[in-house]
Parts: structure tokens; sequence; C-alpha cells
């Protein structure tokens, strides 16, 4: 690699991998059978996973150190069934073998209906919520007829994108999208947001009404510079691999703040030196979890947190090694985290007890909730809870006699909270999720946002915001910096610049000023409650990752949803339903010592694709996942791999590549060329593969076993050519002295 690390990989004379290495010594080895498949893998955590297969090549038993599940599937290979801890998921199929229902562990059915082309016209949930689609003669949905008689309706383009939304209430949104088809201008009631995109694709300026952000790219396509109408100048040195050296971020020259990172050889940060004398330094064992972290001020600590895992990367036991106070936690055979407790007292449990279908309680025997059809909570021992035709949360009403009363916008965003005290607190949002405006008692709270995080707040009188395009004008204005991703760094204002220190899932634990004071801590509990914290509560609002704390409501905005850490749940469905992978419809993640959710929604496939990567042995510092088999083929051939019982493989770390990304990463690499944006040669070759494939399926020439021997076949010679470079390429806009995949 560019920066002297390396990986290696070692394979048997059929080529089948049998240990990965990763740059810190951490070696996992893998067994196969004489049918090259994968019965055993001794992983670098030290889990030991055991894989058995019927006749057809499907897995049908499963176990680590941890647990074991068995799996059914039908004569053509389509699953029938999951078993685990004595809990079973069900799924059954029409005549064609296209899913019809799922059947959870309550037996509940999730159902489907379809017309003859396979397209799903209806759909009913665990709790019998029903949606219906109305289509185009070529399968496109112009309008979905939903509970309680709402609807939204939909306009396209000539290439299928979608140009206007309106929904039963009046509301509406619509879209542009430029010559590459890239989104170009979207507008709403609310706020119209425009895209300024150079030769590449990449965003180099956004209007949101009338504030811009401005970004600069260096040479290797990484961010180097953002500026602001609001008077925000955030510069960022990268190394060769494209980690962040140096973040400088001010609004003047009186308050300017640096922060200086370096990184271990996965490319994990180590050390980072903050204004005040502040350093934050991190170790990690040779998996790459972290074990202890430390945050000094002027020489002396004021942090220290030692984490002991287990493996599946289950955090055991936090230590904070200066009041000498313990934390351990326990998990289900399932991976929930189910209970911590302080120092081994036996009254000092917090339970996050999960039922069959994943509802969570905080008793042991699980009596002190009620739960609805669907997983809608409808009693605590604190509240009784009503919602709607569409499972929103309505109403909450507390055993005192306090009620609280929700409203929402026809396109599911929540619109209004009224308190117990009558008191109104109004949101609006753009077309995107991104909520742009918080309103209560006469002040309105607004938000500009960088990309996928906020970059300015600032506050008005009664909805106010003229004149407001200079930073002399508004005091009140807070300009936030990022890392890459959501981690806060630092928050600067008129009155000075403070620091962020954040633990190991990206949640913000302190706060220092600029002269190493620390002015702000919180800890969270397992349900990401703020169970501790000095200074104001609200004076770092972010929470877990993606998440913005509303302390008049009691509830945190998390983008397409609001999470209501009382109760581990959001107040409403998931909007992309059973895509959405959680524990349950209104569910938070599984394990909140692991696992975050940015959207209120669930992981994007890359990013999926990406961590799936990572956990094979893939370095993926200046790299891109690439999906050997790509999204569309797989999206145009959909019916074909669940036939064959792969649809739900298009993420696995076996359909995917780590291809370099900018020219340092590809020196030293094994690659020709980059990956680092479309690839529609590429693309339009593997279409035409797995068509023949499909067709000779379809035409019973092969059968279901033969076609994922082949599908298997092909990836691997799909692998093998990108790494030869035996495919077109194309000069790259972004790097003109390189080629990426055409």
């Amino acid at each position: 690699m560019p920066d002297g690390t390396s990986s290696t990989w070692t394979y048997d004379r059929r080529g089948n991998c049998i240990s990965t290495t990763n740059p810190l010594g951490a070696t996992e080895k893998f067994h196969y059978d004489h049918l090259n498949r994968l019965v055993r893998a001794h992983l670098s955590d030290g889990n030991d996973v055991q894989l058995k297969y019927n006749a057809y090549d499907d897995i049908i038993f499963a176990k680590d150190n941890h647990t074991q599940v068995a799996f059914d599937y039908t004569i053509l290979g389509s699953l029938t069934s999951r078993k685990q801890g004595g809990k079973q998921v069900q799924f059954t199929y029409d005549t064609e073998e296209q899913l019809s229902a799922v059947i959870n562990e309550k037996g509940e059915a999730y159902t489907f209906e379809r017309d003859t082309k396979g397209n799903i016209i209806k759909e009913i949930g665990f709790d019998n919520m029903g949606k219906s689609y109305e289509r185009s003669l070529a399968g496109i949905v112009q309008r979905i007829q939903r509970p309680g008689n709402r609807w939204t309706a939909y306009q396209y383009d000539a290439l299928g994108n979608i140009i206007r939304s309106d929904y039963y209430d009046g509301a509406w949104e619509t879209f542009s999208y430029d010559k590459n088809g890239a989104l170009q201008e979207t507008e709403n009631e609310h706020i119209t947001v425009k895209l300024e995109r150079d030769p590449s694709g990449q965003v180099i300026k956004e209007w949101q009404n009338d504030h811009w952000i401005a970004s600069s790219y260096d040479e290797l396509g990484n961010r180097s510079q953002i500026t602001s109408s609001l008077g925000a100048k955030i510069d960022v040195t990268r190394n060769e691999l494209g980690n962040v050296l140096q973040m400088t971020a001010s609004r003047s020259e009186q308050n300017q703040w640096t922060a200086s990172m370096q990184y271990n050889e996965l490319g994990q940060e180590i050390e980072r030196i903050l204004p005040g004398d502040v350093i934050s330094k991190w170790q990690y064992d040779i998996t790459g979890r972290p074990t202890h972290h430390r945050v000094s001020s002027q020489s002396r600590d004021t942090r220290r947190r030692a984490y002991n895992w287990d493996v599946n990367h289950q955090l055991r036991s936090m230590v904070n090694e200066l009041t000498g106070v313990k934390v351990t936690y326990g998990y289900d055979e399932f991976s929930n985290l189910v209970w911590a407790n302080q120092d081994s007292r036996q009254f000092d449990f917090l339970y996050r007890s999960v039922d069959d279908v994943g509802n969570l309680y905080e008793t042991k025997d699980k009596k002190d909730r009620v739960y609805g059809a669907g997983s809608r909570l409808l009693e605590t021992k604190d509240a009784k809870f009503s919602y709607d035709e569409e499972g929103n949360l309505v109403e909450k009403v507390e055993h005192n006699g306090d009620t609280w009363q929700y409203e929402y916008y026809g396109n599911g965003m929540m619109a209004k909270v009224i308190g117990p005290d009558l008191t109104e607190v109004t949101f609006k949002y753009d077309t995107l999720g991104r909520r742009i405006e918080k309103c209560s008692e006469g002040k309105a709270t607004h938000f500009v946002w960088d990309g996928n995080t906020i970059l300015h707040e600032y506050l008005s009188q009664d909805n106010s915001v003229e004149n407001v395009s200079q930073t002399d004008d508004l005091d009140s204005l807070v300009t936030w910096v990022f890392n890459d991703g959501f981690v806060p760094s630092a928050k600067i204002m008129n009155k000075g610049s403070y620091s962020i220190i954040s633990d190991y899932l990206g949640t913000p634990v302190e706060a220092y000023d600029e002269q190493g004071h620390k002015v702000w801590s919180a800890e969270l509990d397992v349900y990401g409650r703020v169970k501790e914290f000095t200074g104001d509560k609200d004076f770092i609002p972010f929470r877990y990752q993606g998440q913005y704390e509303d302390v008049e409501i009691g509830l945190y905005y998390n983008r397409f949803r609001y999470y209501d850490p009382e109760q581990g749940n959001y107040t409403q469905v998931d909007p992309i339903g059973l895509a959405g992978g959680n524990p349950t419809l209104y569910g938070y993640v599984n394990n909140p010592n692991r696992e975050i959710d940015l959207f209120g929604l669930a992981r994007a496939p890359s990013q999926i694709l990406a961590g799936n990567r990572k956990k094979a042995g893939d370095k993926i510092s200046g790299y891109q996942a690439h999906h050997v088999i790509t999204t569309n083929t797989w999206k145009t051939h959909q019916s074909f791999f669940d036939s064959i019982g792969m649809g739900g493989l298009r993420d696995e770390a076996f359909n995917g590549i780590m291809m370099p990304s900018n020219p340092n990463t590809l020196k030293g690499s094994s690659f020709s060329m980059i990956h680092n944006t479309q690839h529609p040669m590429y693309s339009d070759y593997v279409l035409s593969r797995v068509t023949d494939i499909a067709d000779q399926y379809s035409l019973g020439l092969i059968n279901e076993k033969e076609a994922r021997t082949d599908i298997r076949k092909l990836q691997i010679e799909l692998k093998n050519k990108i790494q030869k470079g035996h495919f077109g390429t194309v000069q790259s806009k972004k790097y003109p002295k390189c080629q990426r995949l055409g």
C-alpha cells in the first residue's frame, strides 16, 4: 500500500482463499469441502464458524461460538424457514415461487399480492395495515393507496426518474435532473435546493433558498475545503489514503479551531490533538476493536476507558479507569444487547429484554410493557400510546394525566408536537428529509445542511429570516464541524470554539473550550437516554450518530423518523418496511454497543457491501466497494436470483471487490484502473452474461444448483478479469492521468 502497510491472502490449488492476514497481523483461516464450499472459518476475534449444506449447495445449518441456526428450503431452493433458539420465521411462496408472506415468531403475517407480471400490487403488514400500488403498463408505481384514505401519487420523466410527488394533504415535491441523471434541483412548499456539480458529478455548490455551501476537492477527489454564505471556512489536509491529517475551521480570524490526527495501519484514528492541549488517544487490538481511550487536557487525564470484547464484536465490559466503575453487558443468542450492570450490583441491572419478535422490555420478566400487533407499543408503566391508521404515534397519555399529541405531513414527516401545557413545536423539512426549521413559542431554529450533516443553526424571532446573509447579523449562529461522516468534531460560536470528543461509536461524550477546560460531558445508557451530564445538556445535542435531541419534546430527530430514548423505539414504522432490517418495524438496532442507524432507515447497499468486504479482510481507506454483479443487473433479474436461492446475496462479500478510488491507492496495488464513477460498458457486459444464465434456467436447460454454480463462476471470473485489467477503461475526468473502469 502507499502508506507501507500490507495485507496477505493465501489460496489452495483450487483457488479457494484459505487465510487472510490484515496489516496488524490478525489472521483468519478458511476450510472447504471437496465441492469448494466453505465449511469452517476461524475468525481473528476467536470465533469459530461452521456451515453445512444440502445437495443443492444451500446452507442448512450454521453454528458459531454463540448460537446455531437451521434453514429449510423449497424444492426450487427458496428459503421457507429460519430456526434459531426455539424460534422460527417462515416464508411462503405462490405457484411462481414468488414470496407471498413472511410469518414472524408470533405467527403474525406480512403478506404480498402480485399482478400477472409478478409486481407487488398490495401488501399487508404484521399489524394488518395495508397498502395497494397502482402501476403503469411498464410496472412503474404511479399511486400508492395508503390506510385511512391517504395516498401518494408520482410522476416520472422519460428515463423513469421521479419528477413530482403529490400527497393527500396537498403537500408536494418536485425533482429535476441533469443530463447524467444526477439530481439538480428539488423543491417543496418550504424550500428550494439546487446542486451545482463539476464534470465528474461531484457537488461543488449547494443552494438552500438563499444560503449556499461550496466545496473544493484535491487532485484525488477528496474534499479539501468547505465554505458557506454564513461565513464558514473549513480546510482539510489528508494523507495519501484520504485520511484527514488536519482540519482547520473558522468564521473569523479570532475563532479558528484546529485538529490534527494520526492513524494506525488499518486507517483507524489513534491520536487527535486539539486546542488547549487536549489530546485524545485510542488503542486497538489486532482485529481493529478499541481497547483503550484516553483523553488528557494540559497533561492531566480527564477520561480513561478500557473495553473488553467477546467474539462477534460483542462488548463485554467497559471500565472507567479514573473512578474504577465497571459496566458489564449481556447478550442473548440473537446478539441482542439485553442488559447492563454497574459494578456487579445485584439491584443495579438495566434490562433491555427482548421477546420473540424483538420488542423491548425494561424488566427481566417482560411484564412492564404491552405491545399490539406489528410491535406497536401500547402501554408502559409510565404512559399509554395511541396511533393513527398508518401506525404513526399520535398521542401519549402519561399516568399523571399529561398528554402529548403528534401530527404529521402527508409524506410521513413529523409536523407538530403539542405538549401537556399546549405549547406547540412545529417542524419543516426539505424534500430530502433534512429538517430546516424548528419553531416554538415565537422562536425558530433554522438549520443549514452540508450534505447529510448540519453545518449551521441559528435563531430568529417570529419565523423571520430576512437579512440573515451576514454573520454579524446572527449572534446566535452556530457552526458545526464534522468528520467525513456523521461524527461531530467541533462547535464554533461567536464567543469561541469548542472541541467535541466522541466514543468509539461516534457518540459525543465530552466538549472542551479553547483553553482546554471541559465544559460539557454526557453518558448514555443502553436505550440512548442521557443518564449523566455536566454543563448544559443540549450544549451538544447530538446523541447516537445521526440523532439530534429535541429537549422540548423528549425525542431525537433521526432524519426520516424520530427516536424515543425512553422507550428505545421509533415513533413510526420504518418507511422502507422489511428492508430496514431492524428488530421490529418500530425498533432501533439489535446491539447499540455496536450498531447505529444513521437515517432512521437502514444502511445503504454500498455501506453494507463495504462493511462485508472489510469483515473479509479488505482495506477500506482509499478504496470503493464495487458490486461484481452490478446492482442494476441484480434488480433486473431479481426474480431469477430469488428463484435460485440467491435473492439476498447482492451485498455479500463474495459479490464485492474493493477497488482503488484514487491514483495514490492505485500505485502499488494489483489493479490497473480506478473505480470512482459509473461504468456502463462493464454493466452492459455483466447484464448480458447474467441474462444468458437466466435464460438457460428459464428454458429448463440448467437447474437451480447449476444456475447458482454458473453465477459463482461468473463472479470469480469477473473479479479475476478486473484485477488483471481485462475490461475496457476510459480516462477519468477527475484524475486525467488515470484510467477508470468503463
